[in-house]
């Protein structure tokens, strides 16, 4: 990948209901049928991923939204992948017996990797590392430095073989007190940088939990794609963000680097199909937004203007 790197995103197509960008559609190669298996293709693979589940089991705003939905979904999609969450997938506040309940619902659904959020961090590091047993999905976290109980069950990275191709994944999170903190846009690029080069990854992902957006200096996902020189694609987490489509925004080297977010407590499910063809030689993009528990009798616009009034009352909340 990395001497096609600069026309990676040369044939792009993003659809959302609402088209964030209007470049040519291309085909994607078909692949297997079972999310919770990674398929065997050869030439594409395909990333579903949430953000901020905060433990929601059912629906949050008029009927959409919540895990139950969202696994109803991913159990009715067509082709397979590897699923990830961008962190807070579990309520902070809960206690053990909710929180339980909703890692069993997330090993049930097939999610591969997440990275860990304030959230889940809230009752202390201790709290979380007697969760992880009961996860059957790998976390990750690669600018946090835990504890002796927490530092042996959080890997700073996962390699994932999809058919012919290495998915590299790392995580980074933002300053949560009583955590020491790495620069998380530091060790991102240093994490990505060595999984492109020593381990010959065909795409890097970072699972990030500072935000789409912070105000003055504080990392977030746009700042981090823009310093990045590795990271092929961000999946963002942490705030209340509404997006049309993925972004795709310039690193260092000004080669493309994707961000994705997929709203928040389960009302969108972000889904990203890369398609590998000619030996490497050419690479297509196609990514959308699905929305679980959207009736039948709605357009995916309405729906997402639905969404849109409800980003806005949290705004002015």
């Amino acid at each position: 990948m990395n001497k096609q790197r600069r026309s990676f995103l040369n044939q792009i197509s993003f659809m959302a209901g609402v088209a964030a960008l209007n470049k040519p559609m291309s085909s994607v190669a078909s692949i297997s049928k079972h999310i919770n298996t990674i398929h065997s293709s050869g030439h594409a693979v395909t990333i579903y991923h949430t953000n901020d589940l905060h433990g929601n089991l059912h629906a949050t705003y008029n009927n959409m939204g919540g895990i139950n939905k969202l696994k109803a979904l991913i159990e009715n999609q067509e082709t397979g992948g590897i699923l990830l969450d961008a962190g807070d997938f579990l309520d902070g506040n809960s206690n053990f017996t909710k929180h339980k309940q909703v890692i069993d619902l997330m090993n049930k659904m097939g999610y591969n990797v997440a990275t860990i959020g304030n959230h889940e961090l809230l009752q202390g590091q201790d709290y979380l590392a007697q969760l992880i047993p009961f996860m059957k999905f790998k976390l990750v976290n690669c600018n946090y430095e835990f504890n002796s109980s927490l530092n042996k069950l959080v890997a700073p990275y996962i390699i994932i073989n999809s058919g012919k191709f290495k998915i590299g994944i790392t995580g980074v999170g933002h300053q949560i007190a009583g955590i020491k903190y790495n620069d998380a846009i530091s060790s991102a690029n240093n994490m990505a940088a060595f999984l492109k080069k020593n381990e010959n990854c065909d795409l890097v992902v970072c699972l990030s939990h500072l935000g789409y957006s912070q105000k003055g200096d504080l990392p977030d996902n746009q700042k981090l794609a823009r310093e990045s020189e590795h990271i092929d694609v961000i999946l963002s987490g942490h705030n209340h963000k509404l997006l049309q489509g993925p972004a795709v925004i310039s690193n260092k080297n000004k080669q493309e680097v994707i961000v994705s977010q997929a709203a928040w407590d389960g009302l969108m499910l972000g889904k990203t199909v890369f398609s590998f063809e000619n030996e490497k030689q050419k690479f297509n993009l196609k990514a959308k937004y699905l929305i679980p528990g959207q009736s039948y009798d709605k357009t995916y616009t309405s729906s997402f203007y639905e969404l849109r009034l409800r980003e806005k009352e949290l705004m002015a909340s």
